[in-house]
């Protein structure tokens, strides 16, 4: 079965038939203004802070990166638009961008910036046509490196000539190459750009036969609760984000927190298996709380996607959602085939907050306390012989065999006394779907 598509997925669309005709007809005038947020990140990952991000569309509007790494800029021309961010620590000097699709009175979120050292920048240049001749003005361009190592595309957009340049990409690092415009069948490559000079690569583009796509496979998802400290503490977020792509590899980042009734932020993170064609423009995601119907929460445009964030500030734990990921055809949504049938749906009841108890000893005997969460089946410990920060491992954990009570005496590599070890502690549910996690704690080993 196909879902309808929802108002908000349609009002998105048509918003960008018109950036299309106001693009190649007046320049961007008089199209409204909304705002764009997201992060601004280096090539691993790592939030960066007090970078300059800054939007010249007639009007320079500039912001500086907070401690987390995020950054907000109002007042954006609502339009296809490009934000560029740069930094310089003193020895280096980074710079990064991205396309970001701005609508009227909104705010977009989760367009992240990479920063990459200025003599390592890397681009593409080139022209897009169709296959009868003509150039395509307002095709996008995504490159996605195919070690899986960024969260999102790079994209760019074709001018009224059809000519692009695709900048901000790393040297040295192979990228799949994919061009798309509604109405046409896509075309893509694979190349690894060298720093310095850009690379001519040249698209056409046949027209799109319309196919009905499959449906995405293997849709999962991990709901995550996170400790508040995350809002304060730029180090801890750094930690925290690196213990979760340590416990789960697929693990993203998101920009917008969501909160639960102690003040901690919910995340529900969705994947699903990438799928290659030519046919390809995107995803429709949709979600339903408990029995309530589907509602389309966002037009994915990136047709290299295979996760997605949910960012919504209403989530909340102990209520339960459904999610299902539509691919769509390059027609979307003006033919009956533009919208795939659904993926399997897949539902999770984020848990509640983690709160951890003093740790207790007796004798050489380490033991880990904690409330009860409603909900969670099980929990593991992780010890770390340093501050869990980035590329930094568990020195022991029970992932084993969990702890299934409110306490956990600690029985693996032994410790060395007088040592400083830092600690959290996870809840999981009976299908690990959701997990929770303490703050990060620290003791002395006895």
């Amino acid at each position: 079965m196909r879902i309808n598509v929802t108002n908000v997925m349609k009002r998105n669309w048509i918003a960008f038939g018109i950036l299309i005709l106001t693009i190649l007809g007046c320049g961007g005038a008089g199209v409204g203004v909304g705002s764009v947020a997201g992060l601004v990140l280096d090539i691993n990952g790592n939030p960066v802070r007090g970078a300059r991000v800054f939007v010249d569309d007639g009007q320079l509007r500039e912001t500086l990166s907070n401690s987390s790494g995020s950054y907000n800029i109002a007042g954006v021309s609502a339009q296809d638009i490009l934000i560029k961010a740069e930094y310089d620590n003193g020895s280096t000097f980074f710079q990064g961008q991205n396309l970001a699709r701005v609508f009227d009175k909104e705010q977009v979120n989760s367009h992240n910036i990479v920063l990459i050292p200025s003599n390592q920048i890397a681009s593409l240049q080139g022209f897009v046509q169709s296959s009868s001749g003509p150039r395509i003005a307002g095709a996008r361009i995504s490159a996605k490196p195919t070690n899986g190592s960024q969260l999102t595309s790079v994209q760019a957009l074709a001018d009224e000539n059809g000519n692009y340049v695709l900048g901000g990409l790393a040297g040295g690092v192979t990228y799949q190459v994919m061009v798309s415009f509604p109405g046409y069948q896509s075309a893509d490559v694979t190349r690894t750009p060298s720093a310095g000079s850009p690379i001519t690569v040249n698209f056409s583009l046949g027209l799109n036969g319309d196919p009905l796509l499959p449906s995405p496979k293997n849709l999962s998802l991990t709901a995550w609760t996170s400790p508040v400290e995350l809002t304060r503490d730029v180090e801890k977020s750094k930690a925290m984000n690196n213990v979760k792509k340590f416990i789960e590899p697929r693990y993203r980042k998101s920009s917008t927190s969501r909160l639960t009734s102690q003040g901690n932020p919910v995340e529900v993170q969705l994947y699903w298996d990438k799928f290659d064609s030519q046919q390809i423009l995107g995803y429709t995601i949709s979600r339903k709380r408990g029995s309530d119907p589907y509602q389309g929460v966002d037009f994915l445009r990136d047709p290299l996607a295979e996760s997605f964030m949910d960012s919504d500030i209403n989530l909340l734990d102990g209520i339960n959602y459904s999610y299902i990921v539509n691919a769509t055809n390059t027609n979307y949504p003006d033919t009956n085939n533009s919208l795939s049938d659904d993926s399997n749906a897949v539902s999770v009841t984020p848990l509640g907050d983690m709160n951890v108890l003093p740790v207790t000893f007796a004798g050489s005997n380490v033991t880990f306390h904690w409330s009860a969460v409603s909900n969670a089946a099980n929990y593991t410990i992780y010890v770390f012989d340093v501050y869990p920060g980035i590329m930094v491992s568990s020195y022991a954990n029970n992932f084993n065999s969990p702890a299934t009570g409110t306490s956990w005496t600690y029985n693996l590599t032994p410790l060395a006394s007088g040592h400083l070890y830092y600690y959290l502690i996870m809840g999981s549910n009976s299908g690990d779907s959701a997990r929770t996690l303490s703050a990060i704690g620290s003791f002395t080993a006895p």
